[in-house]
């Protein structure tokens, strides 16, 4: 979810007059991966992703962005070797206020709801709560630097993630950094006018709880982790239609489920504090992931 945030937050550079215009819409991205072995039994699962964005900027004046979107994905994956695929769902929306201070600060604070479960349903025990704020220093024009943090309810507990962050654009505009450590990181080259390559680290797990399952009489929640880094091929389609295809790998990857009264005492970044949970199911191995993403992108001429 914060992954998505921080893409927000990034287009609101561009808003503010960094190299071009423009803001990000709309993204719908699909991502399949070949079969991936379980650590102990013979059989195989593959992990499918439809993932959905929108976003709605309203311009207040040259100083203050309104920021709102939704959000939603759906991830099908067999979480134990003998079991059938299940679907971990998440819809959510947020809001939020970009305000520039000076010509050397700005700042975001961003709130954002969402439900995720294998069941899309309104209920506490899907609910999760989470919570933003990110200062931005600009060095020159394209340089700047990101200062923030990142907490949520997660399924587990309160996890909070501190964010250092960075954004470089070299002068001739061919060459592009964006950081936001350590969740997520995009580095790209302009190799045309319609074509860029590039690399990108995703590097947050999330938790969804789960209504049917057979794991505990108390209920059950999975614990996402997945670092992904992959390499990417951009083509510009039209003046606002983006098509990125995408290959990497996942590494340290699992779909860990636990009991739902399970918890850790604190999170911080990828730190557990008071773990001494117990694991209710199988893992399965890293692998090869395939991503294709569709982005829709307004510009302010």
């Amino acid at each position: 979810m914060v992954k998505y945030v921080l893409s927000v937050l990034f287009c609101c550079l561009f808003l503010q007059g960094i190299s071009q215009n423009y803001f990000d819409i709309a993204k719908l991205s699909y991502t399949n991966t070949p079969p991936n072995d379980f650590d102990v039994s013979n059989e195989k699962t593959t992990v499918e992703e439809l993932a959905l964005e929108l976003n709605f900027p309203i311009l207040i004046n040259e100083k203050t962005i309104l920021l709102t979107g939704l959000f939603a994905n759906k991830t099908s994956v067999k979480l134990n070797a003998n079991m059938p695929s299940t679907n971990l769902n998440v819809v959510g929306i947020n809001f939020g206020v970009n305000k520039t201070f000076n010509d050397k600060w700005s700042a975001t604070v961003m709130a954002f709801t969402k439900i995720a479960s294998d069941k899309i349903k309104l209920s506490s025990g899907n609910f999760q709560l989470g919570l933003l704020s990110l200062f931005t220093n600009t060095k020159q024009s394209d340089l700047k630097y990101r200062y923030g943090v990142y907490a949520n309810t997660e399924m587990y507990g309160l996890i909070i993630v501190p964010i250092f962050g960075l954004y470089y654009v070299s002068n001739n505009k061919k060459f592009e950094a964006n950081l936001n450590l350590p969740i997520i990181g995009d580095i790209n080259y302009r190799m045309s006018n319609n074509i860029w390559l590039g690399m990108r680290f995703d590097g947050l797990g999330t938790t969804y709880n789960l209504s049917d399952q057979s794991y505990s009489e108390n209920g059950a929640y999975v614990s996402k982790t997945s670092n992904e880094l992959v390499s990417y091929l951009r083509l510009k389609l039209s003046k606002s239609l983006y098509l990125n295809t995408n290959i990497g790998y996942a590494i340290s990857r699992s779909y860990k489920v636990f009991d739902s009264e399970d918890k850790v005492d604190f999170a911080l970044s990828g730190l557990y504090f008071g773990d001494d949970r117990t694991q209710l199911n199988e893992n399965f191995k890293d692998g090869v992931l395939f991503k294709v993403e569709l982005m829709y992108r307004l510009h302010f001429d």
